[in-house]
């Protein structure tokens, strides 16, 4: 008897401390907070945005993202070339495709993301390098988006056989992964592709380390407008369930990382696109930064970019079932026996059919029903005829639809 009694008080004992520490570590990972000379600016339900003031009137925003309570949406323009055979980085050179992908006005991608997802919008960011400023582009590095890798990046400025620059031959590259829990930042493998290369990596992108930027390698580290990412766990719990992004006004690539070790990150730290193109939207601030003119004679069209990554809470509020697509820049260039990259944004839970169609017929099913992530590879195995078209639908509601316009 006094043995079971025993028993009893010991499970309960540890049942309090287990209580305990979870409680613990809840509290800590929402009272998260810089320091105090850090403002605050806006707060959502597991992400935070402050202002801090730096030297000579200029400022660097942190965005703090608990992956654990947000989405991390990759908002990409559609493909019209291919670019077979072009990839530089992804298993090896030629051995992926690099697509041409729609440069997208920031003002339209920030409206479409609002339509989508309404108030649960916290921020949106510009993200992938990119070296082409005409109305398609190719991007720098691999990206692994919802499941696929959508390019094999195609940089000059990387460890390939014959870089622009030497000091770029045996650089590491570095990739972001995140998922539903949490995020980290790798090495990155060129030859096998690891860790994009994984079926477990959803979500994934391919940049420098911040002190390989070529802003500090080849520019002599300028002050220039920078995002730099790290990550940090908080809640003391195996795993970084926080991603802290710092972007800065006017800084070196140094004091930006510096700013983000202040804070504890420990590992490594990334840069993505930034300089003239650097952009940052909050859904209570509004646009915060803006894309600029490289030179006073640079037309706005610049403010087109091909990749961006927007921020909501995973808290459901009503909006309206939308599926959405734009047209690409140019002629969606469909090859037989070939691959072709289908994106679309859309909001519905439930699956979708993408389907072709000759106007109002009908002519083939692409994929019966497929998850609503916005990507799909599709290989036509016939000529696809001039004034053919794609249909994305809902399975619930085929009143619900986006529609790519083939040539």
């Amino acid at each position: 008897m006094f043995s079971v009694q025993l028993h009893k008080v010991i499970f309960s004992f540890f049942l309090a401390l287990i209580s305990l520490a979870i409680i613990t570590s809840i509290g800590i990972a929402q009272t998260f907070t810089p320091p105090s000379s850090y403002q605050p600016l806006d707060r959502k339900e597991g992400a935070l945005l402050y202002k801090q003031q730096l030297p000579d009137g200029n400022e660097a925003y942190l965005q703090i993202i608990n992956l654990q309570k947000m989405q991390i949406d990759q908002l990409i323009g559609e493909v019209g070339n291919m670019g077979l055979g072009q990839g530089k980085y992804y298993k090896g050179e030629g051995k992926y495709y690099s697509p041409f992908f729609k440069m997208k006005l920031f003002e339209e991608v920030a409206n479409e993301y609002k339509q989508l997802y309404g108030e649960a919008v916290f921020s949106l960011i510009n993200c992938s390098f990119f070296e082409q400023y005409e109305s398609s582009s190719q991007l720098s590095f691999p990206i692994k988006f919802n499941g696929v890798v959508i390019t094999g990046g195609h940089s000059p400025y990387g460890p390939i056989s014959q870089p622009a620059d030497r000091f770029y031959s045996n650089i590491r590259l570095k990739a972001l992964v995140w998922d539903d829990s949490g995020a980290y930042i790798t090495d990155y493998n060129p030859a096998t592709g690891a860790p994009l290369d994984q079926s477990s990596v959803k979500n994934a992108i391919v940049s420098y380390q911040y002190s390989d930027h070529p802003a500090k390698v080849l520019a002599q580290n300028q002050v220039n407008r920078y995002h730099v990412i790290g990550t940090l766990d908080f809640d003391g719990i195996k795993g970084d369930e926080l991603l802290l992004i710092m972007t800065v006004n006017r800084a070196t690539l140094d004091r930006s990382a510096d700013l983000l070790r202040q804070l504890g990150v420990k590992g490594n730290i990334i840069t993505i696109d930034g300089g003239s193109s650097t952009y940052l939207l909050n859904s209570r601030q509004g646009n915060i930064i803006l894309p600029q003119p490289a030179n006073q004679e640079d037309k706005p069209t610049f403010h087109k970019l091909p990749h961006y990554l927007g921020f909501r809470t995973r808290i459901k509020k009503p909006v309206e079932p939308l599926i959405k697509i734009s047209q690409p820049a140019g002629t969606a260039y469909l090859e037989e026996n070939n691959p072709y990259l289908i994106l679309w944004r859309g909001n519905l839970d439930s699956e979708v059919t993408i389907e072709l169609y000759e106007g109002n017929k009908r002519i083939q099913v692409i994929a019966r029903h497929t998850e609503n992530d916005g990507v799909y590879e599709w290989t036509p195995s016939s000529l696809v005829k001039e004034g053919y078209s794609v249909r994305i639908s809902s399975l619930k509601n085929r009143k619900i639809f986006g529609t790519l316009q083939l040539p």
